[in-house]
């Protein structure tokens, strides 16, 4: 039933996104297009780069650190059964139900900046998501708990959740960020609990979540600002001992 209504709710959002497409199709390709690219052309890079490179650092150390850490945590499992609520929340419920929360409060109060953030964030989870399914399934590396299921890195899990956090840690206010990479870090957590990823996968999901929620976040901050400029008009009006110059700013 979950399952369901997610799917609905997804395609509600896909109907809209097509309507606006057509309403506006070249602008929005452009838009599209630069949101794809925006983690290696916004400070999303910086999120690529650091997880790529603890992701790299992991594998180095993954006789000496990281094997029998994971060892320990897969045996204790201090999550216990709460580990199921992050098995949940990594399944794109939180983007969901922020994508839907977003379209509700667009049309109720008549707000394009509460549609502009749910396109957003669809985009962040849409092109986040095709990449990590694209290395799994070229990677094929085995899952820790069942060899035979060859797509353990990255993690979609992570991919998802973390696409979540870094759009709202980079769009809202701190508290919300703060909300948001905690449950990001506990479905992480939960993943090498249940024994489903190995850390590497975990912060190569991280990683390509992140890049694509805060680089989308960004390339639209760059594109309003650059509106905003354009929007600026000078003028040159004649005074009785001379001329007044000045910048008027139109919003």
């Amino acid at each position: 039933m979950i399952k369901t209504i997610r799917a609905i709710a997804f395609a509600i959002f896909c109907l809209h996104q097509f309507a606006c497409a057509t309403a506006n199709a070249g602008e929005k390709l452009d838009e599209i297009w630069a949101n794809i690219k925006s983690p290696i052309q916004t400070d999303g890079k910086y999120a690529l780069m650091i997880g790529g490179g603890l992701t790299l650092a992991l594998l180095i150390l993954e006789d000496q650190v990281v094997d029998p850490a994971q060892d320990e945590t897969v045996e204790d499992k201090p999550l216990g059964k709460s580990s199921l609520l992050g098995d949940q929340l990594g399944q794109i419920y939180p983007n969901a139900a922020y994508i839907t929360g977003m379209l509700a409060y667009g049309y109720v109060a008549n707000e394009p900046r509460a549609f502009k953030d749910a396109s957003l964030m669809f985009q962040a989870t849409l092109y986040s998501s095709v990449v990590t399914t694209a290395l799994k399934y070229t990677i094929r590396e085995p899952r820790p708990n069942n060899g035979d299921r060859k797509n353990s890195f990255p993690s979609g899990h992570a991919t998802t959740i973390f696409a979540f956090a870094s759009y709202i840690g980079c769009r809202h206010s701190l508290p919300y960020g703060i909300a948001a990479y905690s449950a990001a870090a506990f479905v992480a957590y939960s993943r090498m609990n249940d024994n489903a990823h190995y850390i590497h996968d975990l912060s190569g999901g991280a990683a390509i979540g992140s890049a694509y929620g805060i680089g989308i976040c960004m390339a639209e901050k760059e594109r309003t600002a650059s509106q905003k400029s354009a929007e600026t008009v000078g003028y040159l009006a004649p005074m009785d001992d001379g001329f007044l110059a000045g910048l008027n700013h139109f919003y």
